[in-house]
Order: C-alpha cells, then sequence, then structure tokens
C-alpha cells in the first residue's frame, strides 16, 4: 500500500512539474492537421541497455542502462527528457542535428521510464525499462 501511494505521488509530481512544459509546447505546436485538430506525434521509441553496475565511492551499487534512439527530423536539436519515475529522478539530452540522441539513465528492470521532448508536436510516452527496443507502453 505505502508503495503504492509513493508511486502515485511521484506520478502526480512528475505531472506537476510537465505542466509548464506541455503547455508551452502545446501553444506552439506545429503537429499536423486534419481539419483543426492536430494529430500528436510520439517521439521514436529509445533502445535501452545493456545495462551496466558500477558501485560509488559510498560502496552503493548502481545500475545504468545505456538509451540511443535513431535520427528523427522532428527532434532535430531538441531536449529529450527521460524520467525514471520509480527512482524520481532523470536525464534530459540535445538530439543531435539529425534527431539522435544518446545518454545514460539510472534504473532496475520494469522501472517506468517517461519520455518528453521540447519539440512542437511530439507528445510525451511512457516505456517499461528492458533490454533492447522500448515499444512497448508502460502498464
Amino acid at each position: 500500500m505505502r508503495h503504492l501511494l509513493r508511486k502515485r505521488f511521484i506520478l502526480r509530481l512528475v505531472a506537476a512539474l510537465m505542466l509548464p512544459l506541455v503547455l508551452t509546447v502545446g501553444s506552439s505546436c506545429n503537429a499536423p492537421a486534419i481539419g483543426s485538430y492536430y494529430i500528436p506525434i510520439p517521439p521514436p521509441d529509445p533502445t535501452f541497455g545493456p545495462p551496466t553496475a558500477e558501485t560509488d565511492s559510498d560502496g552503493i551499487a548502481h545500475t545504468y542502462w545505456k538509451v540511443t534512439s535513431p535520427p528523427s527530423s522532428p527532434l532535430s536539436e531538441s531536449w529529450v527528457y527521460l524520467t525514471n519515475i520509480d527512482m524520481g529522478r532523470g536525464v534530459s539530452v540535445q538530439a543531435a542535428q539529425d534527431g539522435s540522441y544518446s545518454t545514460q539513465l539510472e534504473g532496475q528492470q520494469g522501472d517506468q521510464i517517461i519520455i518528453s521532448v521540447q519539440a512542437p508536436g511530439l507528445e510525451t510516452i511512457c516505456r517499461p525499462l528492458r533490454e533492447g527496443l522500448a515499444n512497448v507502453a508502460c502498464q
């Protein structure tokens, strides 16, 4: 029960922190339109892994996952935010000119990762942390 309340609190915190970003991006949306409706486009699914274990100076073990994404023109030079909602922390990385990016993210297999991009018309997605192409939505 306590874990469920903690997870719910973290989800609400992430949502509250993302609201200004969503409002800013939403107000300048250049997504494809059908009539007067915009179609949000998900960012490309990243590839996670393989995980590597590291021990910090205090003797605490951490597991880091390499995160890579293929080129995608809508992401060109945009900031990509990866947040591990189970751990309550994340990383940000600027995509290259071709829209690809690569970074490391701490977590355990199965953790839920929120991926958002500061680019017009791209929606936020959630993917479970597991080795390989992350093409399954969080549950």
